[in-house]
């Protein structure tokens, strides 16, 4: 691989590391030349056009990068972060990437979210979501996240919010909290066992990817735990796979949910499901 070391200012890197990104088949090698070489040299890449010299560890620093990102190494493990809607996280291996299309489902969930509001983010992975909502408004939260190797990426992520992060698994670890709960988001695994796996996703740990035969087990906690945990009125949303519409549909509404529809993505696939607990319903043992 050419270096870039050898190319002077900032514009002649930046089409340097364009030119070996798109040579080596990534997709938005434009995009992703900026990520990097703001990640080299420290800086956001709005501010990119204000830096005057480049020094030479930077650019040792953005070779490396480089060249760890034509490898394969995902972009957001190259630079640590993950940029999400309006804010970012810090990622690694351990943890599942978000993605641009769950940035609806965190759009619908921040729309249900005013100051004091008491939600829960279940299969919080880095806390995106969570990060996400409080960066619009002020909630009482909790974020539950099961992974070893996830959560402390969740306590870094929710550190400064209103969020409190929660280690354990969903379907037991906040039942203190049923019947207070207005508003309850997840993302969780939605895969089905064995199934092939895109390249963008092979990176991902896996228990935050796959989730029984047929795709639906965690749905299936999330639709239970959810109504345990709700106030009547309260709502959820989930994240499903863009062929499981409507057996997601019909889980939450066996569950006891009313006004359960599907919702899009960013590309108009259906992507998640919402359902409201219905008002006076008791409270429901987990």
């Amino acid at each position: 691989m050419s270096r870039v070391s050898s190319m002077p200012g900032v514009s002649s890197v930046v089409a340097k590391t364009v030119t070996l990104l798109d040579d080596a088949g990534i997709l938005s090698p434009s995009a992703e030349a900026r990520t990097l070489v703001s990640f080299a040299l420290g800086v956001e890449p709005s501010r990119l056009p204000l830096v005057d010299e480049i020094t030479a560890e930077q650019l040792r620093r953005l070779d490396q990068a480089v060249a760890d990102r034509i490898s394969g190494v995902p972009l957001q493990h190259v630079t640590g972060r993950a940029y999400f809607r309006t804010i970012s996280v810090r990622v690694g291996p351990g943890v599942f990437i978000p993605r641009p299309e769950t940035e609806v489902l965190a759009g619908w969930a921040i729309a249900q979210v005013g100051p004091g509001s008491r939600m829960v983010e279940l299969c919080a992975g880095s806390g995106a979501i969570s990060r996400a909502i409080c960066a619009e408004s002020t909630p009482v939260g909790w974020a539950v996240e099961a992974s070893d190797e996830a959560y402390p990426y969740l306590v870094e992520n929710l550190l400064d919010t209103s969020v409190i992060p929660v280690h354990g698994d969903m379907a037991d670890t906040v039942t203190g909290l049923d019947g207070t709960i207005d508003v309850v988001v997840a993302n969780p695994p939605y895969v089905p066992c064995g199934q092939d796996l895109p390249a963008d996703v092979r990176h991902d740990p896996t228990d935050a990817l796959f989730s029984g035969p047929d795709g639906l087990d965690a749905i299936r906690v999330v639709a239970r735990v959810a109504m345990a945990l709700l106030a009547p009125g309260g709502v959820v949303g989930c994240e499903h796979g863009e062929d499981q519409a409507d057996e997601a549909r019909r889980i939450f509404s066996r569950a006891g949910f009313e006004s359960v529809h599907t919702h899009a993505d960013l590309t108009s696939r259906p992507r998640f499901v919402t359902a409201r607990k219905p008002a006076g319903h008791g409270m429901i043992e987990s």
